[in-house]
């Protein structure tokens, strides 16, 4: 179909834009370009050697070419516009070229850019950079003659160039440089950039279809308009575009800022528009003459047989999916047709993946790649010959970018076919292809006044140098992005930015500035793209199980259930852009899941869809057949136009009413449960759900409930709380402001607080990294939201009016709606309102797709009573009822399962299903079972099994029910537990686990005469809720499908509690629910049996039993931690040794990791974990041989086989430097590389006087020999089975297909077996043979109660079922045997655990509290001996009944405040005490200063500099320098790695500390400064220069065995000798926490040095505890860290007055111990201290060189400037400073 180009006529607008005065500023002519010029007059414009090599190259100019090459060549603006593969490319650059080559000949080819090309994606640029490239080489070295000067450069600068690449483009410019537009925006904010794009004289804007419409193109634009102000000319400008519309607007904002407008010079624009010169090739196919019979799964599987005939017809296909989950579905159903043929390609995989897919796909290695939208940009990936586009794209230009993927060269025909996947999808995509045929395009929505975007570009303006404000206006409003931005604005967004603190501003200079740590913040966080938009739907394993689309959910809440790929999740939590949900079965969604993450369908689309609609309805009203109308008119084949006219004859059976412009149609659905409205429009999900909105927001204005909202892109439905008559819905939409009721109701969803997060990252309010630090997930969500919450009462929020936008403009359709609701105000719409049944065919999907879940699934629970029979006739046919079987047939499946008894055995396994036996038979299963049998013979097997001791009798149960009946062992443990908490009080309690059972007994029988006991044995009661979930499933076992009302009348606990056994067993897939007799209510059954009844054909066990061996062998004990390594494949954490090995202690676990057979590594794909070496060879089995590239190769090359070695030795011969970076960043990736890839793992070492442990690299590669990958799945299976074949993928890093394989080899052989659990559907199990035995046989549960963690190897496997019942977040999970029972809040911070809260079952108190005192004691091995708790159950612990208050007690706890306490003690005083006591006890305080520096020298042990002594004598008249020589001092380095001045003897016992040995090599050194002093000496003996002899001697100044005398001598230092060393070290630290009021770990450690380790520390501080020298606890308000103190100091401070304001300088002794404010509070390393009112208020840092205070850097209160001014007093040093503080300029 060959498409005609409509000739448009010449055109001006003009727009007024406010600015602080109004001036109306002209806008561009715009000219649409119509007589192309001839190929022989186009070629004369064209020098010789350019003209020369396109007469080679090609044919002839494209129509594109002849119209715009000459309007380029006029130097005219131009805006080219035309399909996908017409040669737009080389049209922008073909003029470029030919001026580059002719000034080569001329030898006038300067070293500047000519040309700037911005393409929005970086593989563009990199394509572009290489399509340029090979022509100018082809030009230079056939065409250009010698005498040509000068090579013609191309440059690339992305995110990806290397930094030297980028120097290198600083020193010598390329001629053309290619860049994107975030690059660009940071180049040109670079003073060293900017002159070498100052003389640009074209600026090419590639792909504008994909920039303007959106955020990043409003950022381009003021990027250009800056550059503008840099030019020294009017540049020339030439925007290249696909097919889009409103052309106008868009060479409009092409040449916005250029200033000819400012000179009253009318701007020229060409367009160069070519519609319809390209011929497509298109059709719609169906996969089956009955394709609206079949079910989407069957339409999809259909399709993939289609797609894969369609790939092999072809050399290349391209096939577009619309998500990124069809894609990789696709993908995996393409693959066993096609296998390595086929790829997938999106957005959310690995950049280096998608990069060898398309060097894969264009050097021809791949028949077919399946991707979602990423490759519908111009990246060249070669010749295409097909697309297959899966479902409707949504929009007209999608569509026609998609299709010229085709034939994307010069003269080539496009060919697409499209594969519908469902019927609402075939009419639209016939109307697809109706609106191409006509011509007709998309018009796009240009986003304006973007505050966020003009937040972040007023940053980026200051960056460098402050700015005048209205400069900074005038820039921004030079652009059509901004052109009506009022000057109100443009102030309220700099006030934020001030409030915010990015930006400083000087009302009276009218000039602002970047503030603090803007400028990292500015170059690491630039741009406009948001994270993507969709959310991910996470299962609780951690898989992805697809996408969501923003506007879904904004309804969803947590509890809803969705359906997604034919099953059903209950929504956990929305966390950040995650959706987490649990599988569940048995309830139909209360939210539809049919959104996706598809892109709302365009209006003009709409528009057609809808025309098509009513044409094919007014040829069946008019009795016509509408297959002609389809044929004819509109092109279509017989069966799709068969397929449409069918569908829509059966929408009139009901309804002849169909949407249309002016028309609404509301389905009032009287069937079901809740009011339920479906309004079709067929308008697109945008206006759908502003619709949607509009109509909740009303609803809840009138105080009426909405419990359920659902959009597509046809319709939408709304469930209410009451009836609304939707006659009241014309008053409604023509008297409230629709815009107020919709914006009064989004700020309430979730799509508001996610895009509210991103305008604040935007804005660069929250960024999302600072400087190479990246800002977590969580961090961010955190911070957004406290921000939000801010801004929620801040009237006029800037951020949250930009939020508001956002959703308005971009998320829903106001636009139409606005239409719409104008036309019902004019009464020219029509809302026609029908009560029906079922809904029409247009609205029948969204509304089936409230039920789809149960096609998948064959429980129907609250399927009969819900829904219409009608509905449910569509949905099952005939079949109602779970089974087919009849009451009698279900009544003997369950006889023959417990069959009548024929001799003791028999009844013995009947009593194992039963309860009490007596001689009433009282029991259901006893009455029908024994019915038949006399007395006398059940008599002699009760005989029988008693004498074997195989059953015994109750009693002291406080049941007469249970007393006195004979049970079976089990089952008596069971009853008489039951019994006993039901009389103690369970009997009126929801959960029996909130009953305290402590002391609570009953008593069985354990001698008899005859069948009378004689003895009896008391026993304590077992798991009170473990005996009644064993009840409930014998109940169900062996009597069959039971109504849950039936189970709790049979049992004494209320409905509640059985309600809540009954949902656990559920969701732990143990029952189900459904219909299986005729019943008005859902019954319980055992899903074992449920498996059988219903068809089932595969033997299947229980999952519990699964659940049950994995346990066994995860927790089986071993000797020690080696053993459990080697039957494990990995730990993580040492708390998952505690449970395993004999006698663990956390001390063990440094030991085991410092131990040479241990490892550390990527051991499974990116999981870090330990094992032993032994277990190395089956890793590597896992895994498929690593790739190595030639870096990697060169790194291996430096590690010996058998020598461990530290990366800076691997690294060491490798150049380093600012040159060199670029290297150093591949040798990183390298290692890293190495490490996934299993190639070098870790292991550690402890070295003498390094407080850390030594990371060496311990080479694996071609070390150990790899394990067969069968072999290696067998030790696997061994250690973790029965596992899922879907579970071992995270411990396999090979493919699927070769994972398969492996367990089918294994299988046949014999070496592994198969086990079918229902989970909820049957699902495999592998286990090794011997396995088999151990999950088939009964035995008792394992019920040990355990405190675990997230990562243990146990809960790992089955995380999704902890977090089902315990919920999301972090905590140490509680478990009773296999069940999650409950959790720990715990966390470590700072010295001490902070127990939020620990949820606990009271019947499993004291259980707990024993394995809770283990770990905590376990906790103090680490230094953290110290737990504070907060709640217990949620209730606060002051608060706790005796019970649970003294079971705490028991274990150490104490009552201390409002928390209770273990290891330390409550009692804070105020930090101000605190620190007045410090500054006192260190002469600092105005009345403890000392009279002179003589006193202050001696009050210190070591001093840096004068500043140390200055602030502690009241009168300083003479330098430490000049008081060295008087004292004898020497220089030397202390502990903490200062040099320091002290005496000889200091330095002495410094060394005796250290316990270092010298070198042996420079014994002669020390021994030669032994007897002298003088170095020159020592040179001139041993020829040595200074530089040498400085390299020589600085390990032994480093390592204290030398010092430097006052005279500049050297001395060689002696240990100090007379005292042991450990007593020596420990004394040092007893006279350094002697000094100080309060000290925390933290700061003791830091204070002591490198020489002592933190348990050394933490040991001295335990010992000075007990020795009554200091106490510990919480010491200091405000401060949650633990600390050790003196009391009787803190006791003096109080009657110390109030301390000076003053500054501590970073060489000041005690300055380590406020290094954490420094850091935190201002962010600073090391730094000046400013103190007022003894608070710190700022910091700065300085140079003083010169004896001149030089601040650099100022952080911090304003009012902190007037300290830092007495401080440069008080030291005689001026002081300078070229900042702004407060925003103004200090002099």
């Amino acid at each position: 179909m060959l498409f005609i180009l409509k000739n448009k006529t010449t055109m001006k607008s003009t727009c007024t834009v406010a600015t602080t005065g109004s001036v109306r500023i002209n806008m561009a002519n715009i000219s649409y370009l119509e007589n192309p010029l001839d190929t022989e007059a186009l070629l004369e414009k064209l020098c010789q050697p350019v003209r020369n090599w396109f007469k080679e190259k090609f044919p002839d100019f494209t129509r594109p070419q002849k119209l715009a090459i000459p309007a380029i060549m006029d130097r005219d603006h131009l805006l080219l516009c035309s399909p996908t593969g017409s040669g737009k490319t080389l049209t922008a650059f073909l003029t470029i070229i030919d001026q580059l080559v002719r000034e080569a000949l001329n030898g006038t080819l300067e070293e500047r850019v000519y040309c700037l090309y911005i393409s929005p994606i970086k593989a563009l640029a990199n394509d572009i950079q290489k399509n340029l490239i090979g022509p100018l080489q082809e030009i230079e070295e056939k065409y250009l003659p010698d005498r040509a000067q000068g090579k013609i450069r191309v440059g690339l600068r992305t995110g990806d160039t290397p930094q030297s690449e980028r120097q290198k483009m600083l020193r010598k410019p390329p001629h053309i440089l290619i860049t994107t537009p975030e690059s660009m925006a940071i180049a040109i904010s670079s003073p060293r950039f900017q002159p070498i794009v100052s003389n640009v004289e074209y600026i090419i804007i590639d792909e504008m279809h994909s920039l303007v419409p959106t955020k990043r193109g409003v950022h381009l634009a003021l990027t250009i308009s800056l550059l503008d102000t840099i030019l020294e000319r009017p540049v020339q400008r030439i925007g290249i575009s696909a097919t889009m519309e409103p052309l106008e607007t868009v060479a409009e904002y092409l040449v916005a800022s250029d200033d000819r407008e400012s000179r009253d010079n009318d701007q020229t624009v060409k367009i160069a528009k070519i519609s319809g010169a390209r011929e497509l090739d298109l059709d719609i196919l169906l996969c089956s003459p009955k394709f609206s019979d079949l079910s989407v799964m069957k339409v999809l599987e259909m399709n993939v047989e289609m797609i894969a005939d369609l790939i092999s017809a072809h050399t290349t296909t391209l096939v577009f999916a619309n998500t990124r989950k069809m894609t990789e579905t696709l993908v995996q159903k393409l693959r066993p047709y096609l296998g390595d043929l086929v790829a997938g390609h999106h957005g959310s995989m690995d950049k280096r993946i998608r990069l060898d897919v398309e060097r894969k796909l264009k050097l021809g290695h791949l028949r077919a790649v399946v991707t979602s939208s990423s490759l519908e940009m111009g990246i060249d990936i070669g010749s295409v010959d097909m697309v297959v586009q899966v479902g409707s794209p949504g929009d007209i230009a999608t569509a026609l970018q998609r299709i010229g993927r085709a034939g994307h060269h010069v003269g080539g025909i496009p060919r697409a076919r499209f594969l519908p996947s469902s019927v609402d999808d075939l009419i639209e995509l016939a109307a697809l292809q109706a609106a191409i045929q006509t011509g007709d395009m998309d018009r796009l929505d240009f986003p304006q006044n973007c505050l966020d975007v003009l937040a972040q570009f007023l940053i980026g303006l200051v960056i460098i140098n402050e700015r005048d404000m209205d400069e900074a206006f005038e820039v921004v409003t030079s652009t059509w992005s901004y052109r009506n931005l009022s000057y109100d604005d443009f102030i309220e967004v700099l006030d934020m930015l001030e409030e915010e603190r990015r930006v400083w501003i000087d009302w009276e200079e009218n000039l602002y500035g970047k503030r603090g740590y803007s400028r990292m913040i500015y170059y690491t966080n630039i741009g406009t793209i948001a994270p993507d938009n969709s959310y991910l739907v996470f299962n609780a394993e951690g898989s992805i199980l697809g996408q969501l689309s923003s506007s879904f959910v904004a309804n969803l809440r947590g509890g809803d259930v969705i359906l997604l790929g034919g099953s059903t999740y209950r929504v956990t939590n929305i966390q950040g852009t995650r959706v987490n949900v649990n599988s569940v079965t048995g309830y139909r969604p209360t939210v539809p899941s049919w959104s996706g993450e598809a892109r709302s369908r365009s209006r003009e689309l709409s528009k057609a869809l809808l025309d098509l609609i009513g044409h094919t309805v007014n040829s069946l009203r008019r009795q016509n057949d509408p297959r002609v109308v389809l044929r004819d008119a509109y092109g279509l084949g017989e069966g799709v136009s068969n397929t449409i006219a069918r569908h829509l004859e059966e929408h009139t059976l009901d309804s002849f009413q169909v949407p249309d412009p002016n028309r609404l149609i509301v389905e009032q659905i009287v069937s079901g449960g809740m009011p339920t409205y479906l309004i079709t429009s067929c308008r697109g999900r945008g206006f759908n759900t502003a619709l949607g909105y509009f109509m909740a927001g009303l609803a809840e204005q009138d105080g009426i409930a909405v419990l359920e909202l659902s959009f597509d892109e046809n319709g939408l439905l709304i469930k209410t709380s009451q009836e609304v008559d939707p006659r009241r819905m014309y008053d409604s939409f023509q008297s409230n402001n629709h815009i107020e009721v919709i914006e009064r109701y989004i700020v309430s969803t979730q799509i508001f607080a996610k895009r509210f997060r991103e305008v604040a990252g935007r804005s660069l309010i929250i960024p999302k990294r600072i400087g190479a630090e990246e800002v977590s997930p969580q961090q961010f969500q955190q911070r957004a939201d406290a921000l939000l919450q801010r801004h929620r009462s801040m009237e006029d929020s800037l951020l949250i009016k930009e939020a508001k936008a956002e959703i308005m403009h971009g998320d829903i359709d106001i636009k139409s709606l606005n239409e719409f609701l104008q036309l019902t105000k004019e009464s020219e719409a029509r809302i026609v309102h029908t009560k029906v049944p079922v809904p029409s065919r247009l609205g029948m999907s969204l509304y089936m797709s409230t039920f789809e879940d149960l096609l998948s699934m064959k429980t129907r629970a609250f399927l009969v009573k819900d829904i219409d029979p009608e509905i449910l006739k569509r949905l099952l046919g005939n079949r109602s009822l779970a089974t087919e079987l009849t009451d009698e047939q279900l009544d003997q499946y369950y006889s023959n399962k417990v069959p009548k008894p024929t001799n003791a055995d028999e009844l013995l396994n009947l009593m194992n299903k039963g309860g009490g036996l007596d001689r009433n038979w009282e029991n259901p299963l006893y009455e029908e079972k024994l019915e038949g049998i006399s007395h006398d013979i059940i008599s002699s097997w009760v005989e029988e099994l008693v004498s074997q001791g195989k059953i015994t009798k109750l009693r002291d149960t406080g049941m007469s029910e249970l007393d006195g009946k004979w049970f079976s062992n089990f089952m008596a443990e069971i009853h008489g537990t039951l019994g006993c908490i039901a009389e103690a009080g369970g009997k009126d309690m929801d959960d029996v686990r909130d009953l305290y059972t402590k002391g609570i007994t009953y008593e069985v029988a354990t001698e008899y005469d005859g069948l009378n006991p004689v003895k009896w044995k008391e026993m304590k009661i077992s798991d009170p809720h473990e005996a009644l979930r064993v009840k409930i499933i014998e109940m169900l076992g062996s009597e069959g499908p039971q109504l849950g009302e039936k189970i709790a009348n049979r049992l004494p606990f209320p409905q509640g509690q059985i309600d809540s056994i009954l949902h656990e067993l559920e969701m732990r897939n143990v029952i189900s629910v459904g219909f299986f007799k005729q019943t008005d209510d859902a019954e319980y059954i055992l899903k074992v049996d449920e498996h059988k009844i219903t068809g089932g054909e595969e033997d299947v066990v229980e999952y519990r039993s699964v659940q049950n061996l994995v346990l066994q062998k995860s927790f089986k004990q071993y000797s020690d931690g080696f053993t459990a390594f080697n039957q494990h494949i990995l730990f993580q954490k040492q708390q998952e040794m505690l449970y395993r090995v004999d006698g663990f202690r956390y001390a063990d676990w440094k030991d085991l990791q410092l131990d040479s057979d241990v490892i550390m590594g990527r051991l499974l794909h990116n999981r870090i974990g330990y094992t032993t070496r032994e277990n190395i060879p089956m890793l590597l089995g896992l895994k498929p041989e690593p790739w190595l590239g030639e870096m990697e190769k060169l790194v291996l090359e430096k590690i010996p086989h058998n020598e461990n070695l530290t990366r800076q030795e691997i690294l060491a011969d490798f150049p380093k430097g600012e040159d060199h970076k670029s290297l150093q960043r591949d040798l990183k990736n390298a290692i890293s590389n190495l490490e996934r890839q299993l190639c070098l793992v870790k292991q550690f070492e402890d070295v003498s006087g390094r407080r850390r442990r030594l990371s060496l690299f311990h080479r694996v590669h071609d070390v150990y020999k790899s394990m067969e990958f069968e072999d290696a799945l067998v030790h696997v299976i061994k250690r973790m089975g029965p596992v899922k074949a879907f579970t071992l993928r995270y411990y396999v890093s090979r493919s699927v297909e070769e994972l398969a394989i492996a367990l089918r080899n294994l299988e046949n052989r014999g070496e592994i077996k198969k086990i079918m659990a229902l989970v909820p559907e049957p699902e495999a199990f592998y286990v090794v043979p011997e396995d088999i035995n151990e999950i088939t046989t009964a035995k008792r549960e394992d019920r040990t109660l355990r405190i675990l963690t997230q990562s243990d190897p146990y809960v790992s496997r089955f995380i999704w079922e902890v977090r089902s019942v315990l919920d999301r977040g972090w905590y140490l999970p509680v478990f009773k045997g296999v069940d999650p029972v409950g959790k720990v809040l715990m966390f470590k911070i700072n010295d001490y655990l902070e127990i939020k809260d620990m949820h606990i079952p009271y019947a499993y108190l004291d259980e707990f509290c024993a394995a809770f005192e283990k770990l905590l004691d376990n906790h103090s091995d680490q230094l953290v001996d110290v737990a504070v708790l907060s709640q217990f159950n949620g209730i606060p612990v002051t608060e706790l009944e005796d019970n649970f208050r003294l079971a705490l007690e028991g274990i150490g706890f104490k009552l201390a405040g409002e928390r209770m306490i273990r290891g330390g003690v409550v009692d804070p005083q105020p930090r101000e005490i605190a620190e007045r006591a410090l500054f006192h006890r260190h002469h600092l305080h105005q009345n403890s200063r000392l009279e002179n520096e003589i006193n202050a020298l001696e009050s210190v042990q070591e001093v840096r500099d004068d500043f140390g002594l200055r602030g502690r004598a009241e009168v300083y008249r003479v330098s430490l320098k000049n008081m060295a020589s008087a004292h004898q001092l020497h220089q030397g380095i202390n502990l903490r790695g200062h040099q320091v001045w002290a005496s000889y003897d200091h330095f002495s016992t410094l060394l005796a500390i250290r316990g270092e040995e010298p070198d042996e090599e420079l014994l002669d050194v020390l021994e030669f400064f032994t007897t002298h002093s003088d170095p020159n000496l020592f040179m001139e003996r041993h020829a040595m220069k200074r530089a040498a002899f400085r390299k020589l001697i600085q390990p032994l100044l480093r390592s204290g065995h030398m010092v430097q005398d006052y005279r500049g001598g050297f001395r060689t230092v002696a240990p100090r000798q007379g005292l042991d060393r450990v007593i020596l070290r420990r004394e040092y630290l007893r006279r350094l926490v002697s000094d100080y009021p309060v000290i925390t770990l933290k700061q003791f450690t830091r204070l002591a040095g490198t020489p002592f380790k933190p348990e050394e520390l933490k040991a001295i501080l335990t010992e000075f505890e007990e020795d009554s020298t200091l106490i510990k606890g919480f010491l200091i308000q405000d401060l949650h860290e633990v600390c050790w103190g003196k009391k009787d100091l803190l006791d003096e401070a109080k009657n110390v007055p109030p301390i000076r304001d003053f500054v501590i300088p970073p060489s000041d002794p005690i300055a380590p111990y406020f290094a954490d404010v420094l850091k935190q509070k201002f962010g600073f390393g090391s730094a000046y201290l400013v103190f007022r009112n003894a608070e710190p208020v700022a910091a700065f840092k300085a140079n003083t060189r010169d004896k001149v205070i030089d601040v650099t850097d100022y952080e911090g209160s304003e009012k902190g400037w007037r300290i830092v001014k007495e401080f440069a007093w008080e030291h005689q040093m001026p002081l300078k400073t070229e900042l702004r503080i407060g925003g103004k300029r200090r002099k």
